[in-house]
């Protein structure tokens, strides 16, 4: 009867490492998604700053251009009545 035990033991000692390694890899797996991520924000938050401080030299003097096309550059003022 002990060594039944011993050999249910043994399969159970065999289950449970082999779910300890899974879950690592998943824990490996779920970190690398993590630091790719976070990667991807970093860049993102790069280009958008990058953006808005073009756009604020740019976007001042082009402001109603992107409106209308009848609208001077001095804050969207209408040259003309066609908008």
């Amino acid at each position: 009867m002990i060594p039944t035990y011993g050999r249910v033991l043994s399969a159970i000692e065999k289950a449970l490492r082999k779910l300890v390694e899974e879950y690592r890899g998943f824990g490996k797996s779920l970190q690398d998604l993590v630091e790719g991520q976070e990667r991807n924000t970093a860049q993102l938050e790069r280009r958008w700053g990058s953006e808005e401080e073009s756009g604020k030299e740019d976007g001042d003097e082009e402001e109603g251009s992107k409106d209308c096309p009848g609208e001077s550059q001095e804050r969207g003022t209408p040259l003309s009545t066609s908008c």
